[in-house]
């Protein structure tokens, strides 16, 4: 019994040795892709989430290779990169790349490093891809009342925000404001605005108000969104 125990132990001895030493390798010889990339696309100036790509936008990547701590040096090796399995650009020392997303599907992008080590140096990630969006913001809080909003007899000031469309600034955009499906103008010199005074119109109490909002794109007007929420005027 002795012997088997001694046997028993060896070998718990052995594997953890081999444990040790397979992931000390690892710790010690594999490289790591530190990447990053931004969309090239319109989001409000408060707007401090990532910026996501939507089909048509451009987007600029990059990566840096880190080994042992340090920054690599890439200037001789050959780097490539592929959208979706689809070579977009490859040379020696490219470490950045910029392309258009072409899909409203996500996309995957692969980097390959060629002779740094014996093996080829691969990183896959993901690139989300969104539609683009419109947000109905108020400045006047709102009273939510059984996941209803309620709305005081008062001026309200509305605002349309959109998100991930291509365009480089709100001129670019149509905005097209309703009131229970009535069309109504926006202000003048900024149409993303919409000023409602309820108390003016005399518009009866406790009665269902929908606004919505309609953006799309002067220069693709395929590319739209729009955005409806119900409230009850009190």
């Amino acid at each position: 019994m002795q012997k088997y125990n001694i046997k028993f132990k060896i070998a718990i001895f052995n594997f953890a040795l081999f444990a040790f030493s397979f992931s000390f390798a690892l710790a010690q010889t594999a490289p790591e892709f530190l990447v990053s990339w931004r969309a090239v696309n319109y989001v409000p100036a408060d707007y401090q989430g990532k910026i996501l790509p939507s089909k048509s936008s451009r987007v600029e990547a990059g990566f840096d290779l880190i080994d042992k701590n340090k920054i690599i040096d890439l200037s001789k090796n050959t780097v490539s990169w592929f959208l979706n399995e689809n070579l977009i650009a490859s040379g020696v020392g490219v470490k950045t790349v910029s392309f258009n997303v072409n899909s409203n599907l996500n996309q995957t992008v692969r980097i390959t490093v060629l002779g740094y080590s014996q093996n080829n140096l691969d990183q896959v990630f993901l690139l989300p891809v969104a539609n683009p969006e419109i947000i109905i913001s108020t400045k006047t809080p709102l009273k939510t009342i059984r996941n209803q909003n309620w709305l005081p007899l008062q001026n309200y000031n509305f605002e349309a925000k959109p998100f991930f469309f291509n365009i480089s600034d709100l001129t670019f955009l149509q905005f097209k404001w309703r009131v229970n499906n009535n069309l109504v103008e926006g202000t003048p010199n900024n149409t993303a605005l919409l000023s409602l005074n309820l108390q003016s119109q005399g518009a009866p109490k406790e009665t269902q108000l929908t606004v919505s909002v309609g953006a799309s794109n002067a220069l693709n007007p395929l590319e739209f969104a729009s955005k409806m929420i119900n409230f009850i005027v009190k």
